[in-house]
C-alpha cells in the first residue's frame, strides 16, 4: 500500500477551509449576508453562464432541475454559505408534542392489569 503524505493533505484542507471564509468575507463587503440573498445572485450567474433560462416555479424562480446550471449554482452556494453552518430547517409536519409525555400518558391511561402485563413483557 503506498503511504500518504498526510501534512500535503492537511494543507489542501486548510486551504479549502480558508477559501470558503474568504469567499463569504468577500460577499459579506458587498452586503450579501445569507444563502437567501445569495440564491437569485446565484441563479442569474449560472443561467447567464450556461445559456439556460431560470423559469417561475411554486417558490419563485428555478432552474431546470439537476441541469448544469443548477448543480454549479448549488456547488457555489455551498461554498460560500457551507451546509454546516446553516440552520436546520424544520419539518411543518414534525409533532409539537413531547414523545416522552405522550408515552407517559399512554401508560397512565392503562388498567392496572395492562400495566402488570407490560411491565413483565419488559422483563422478559
Amino acid at each position: 500500500m503506498k503511504a500518504i503524505n498526510t501534512i500535503a493533505a492537511n494543507a489542501v484542507f486548510e486551504a479549502v477551509d480558508k477559501s470558503s471564509t474568504s469567499f463569504t468575507e468577500r460577499l459579506l463587503l458587498l452586503g450579501v449576508c445569507t444563502r437567501a440573498i445569495a440564491y437569485p445572485l446565484a441563479m442569474q450567474w449560472a443561467a447567464k453562464k450556461y445559456g439556460v433560462e431560470a423559469k417561475p416555479g411554486q417558490r419563485g424562480m428555478t432552474l431546470p432541475r439537476y441541469s448544469a446550471a443548477d448543480k454549479a449554482m448549488r456547488r457555489v452556494l455551498d461554498v460560500c454559505f457551507p451546509p454546516a453552518e446553516r440552520p436546520q430547517s424544520t419539518s411543518k409536519s414534525a409533532s409539537k408534542s413531547d414523545p416522552v409525555t405522550s408515552l407517559l400518558k399512554r401508560y397512565a391511561a392503562l388498567t392496572g392489569a395492562e400495566k402488570r402485563r407490560f411491565m413483565m413483557s419488559l422483563g422478559k
